[in-house]
C-alpha cells in the first residue's frame, strides 16, 4: 500500500478488523436452517463505519461508462473500494472497469482513480452457492496480474476469523427467508467455529 494512503488504510483496516461476524439461516435445499454467512447484515455493518469516516458511498458511475454498472461501493482520496460478496464472476466486472476508470483517470468524489480495493469473505465460511470467496479471488487476480491484463493497483483484503474458537456475532433473521433484506429480528450472540476436515473445507458454525 503505497504511503500517501496510510491514514485511509487504517481506518480500512481498523473498521474491518472491529466489525463483528454476521451470520443467518441458510435457505438452500440441504443446509436449509444452517448457519451461513450474512452477505446483507456485512454490508449494511461496512456502510454505517465507512460513511463514518468520512467515504462517500454509492457514488454513481459516469454515464459513458453506466454499461458497466450504476455505481461504486465507496470512495475517498482516490481509492474505490468494492465489496464483493456476490457471484464470482462479479469479480472480472469490477477489476475491469476499475482499470477503465484508472486509465481514463475517471474522477469519483473530486479524485481521479488511483487505486481499488477488493473486499470479500474467506472460504472458511459456510456461505451461498457460487459467491466469491478470497481464495478463489487470490487466484483470479494472480493469473490477471502474472499476464499484465491490468495496470490499475489492486488490493485484495479477505474477511477471516479464528478457528476452534468462540467468537461474537451478530445474527439475523429476515422477513423472508430468500434475497430478503427487511430485518426481523438482529441480536448479539456468540458462535463456536469448529475447523473443517481440511483446508479446503468450510467450518461449521455452532450458534451458542
Amino acid at each position: 500500500m503505497n504511503t500517501q494512503y496510510k491514514d485511509e488504510w487504517h481506518e480500512i483496516s481498523t473498521i474491518l478488523t472491529r466489525m463483528p461476524l454476521h451470520i443467518k439461516a441458510s435457505d438452500q435445499a440441504g443446509i436449509q436452517g444452517n448457519a451461513i454467512f450474512d452477505p446483507v447484515g456485512t454490508n449494511e455493518y461496512i456502510k454505517a463505519a465507512f460513511i463514518h469516516d468520512s467515504w462517500q458511498s454509492n457514488i454513481p458511475i459516469p454515464a459513458p461508462y453506466r454499461f458497466l454498472g450504476t455505481d461504486v461501493d465507496f470512495a475517498k482520496a482516490g481509492i474505490i473500494i468494492e465489496i464483493q460478496f456476490s457471484n464470482y464472476p462479479f469479480l472480472l466486472n469490477n477489476t475491469l472497469r476499475s482499470e477503465l476508470f484508472f486509465k481514463a483517470k475517471t474522477e469519483f468524489v473530486g479524485y481521479p482513480t488511483n487505486l481499488i480495493i477488493i473486499v470479500t469473505k474467506a472460504l472458511m465460511f459456510p456461505a451461498s452457492n457460487s459467491t466469491l470467496y478470497y481464495e478463489q479471488a487470490v487466484n483470479q487476480l494472480t493469473a490477471l496480474a502474472k499476464n499484465k491484463v491490468f495496470d490499475v493497483p489492486i488490493r485484495l483484503v479477505g474477511l477471516f476469523e479464528q478457528q476452534n474458537t468462540i467468537v461474537p456475532i451478530i445474527w439475523t433473521e429476515y422477513l423472508s427467508k430468500r434475497y430478503s433484506r427487511t430485518v426481523n429480528t438482529r441480536v448479539s450472540r456468540e458462535c463456536e467455529i469448529i475447523a473443517g476436515r481440511s483446508a479446503r473445507s468450510r467450518c461449521l458454525l455452532r450458534l451458542l
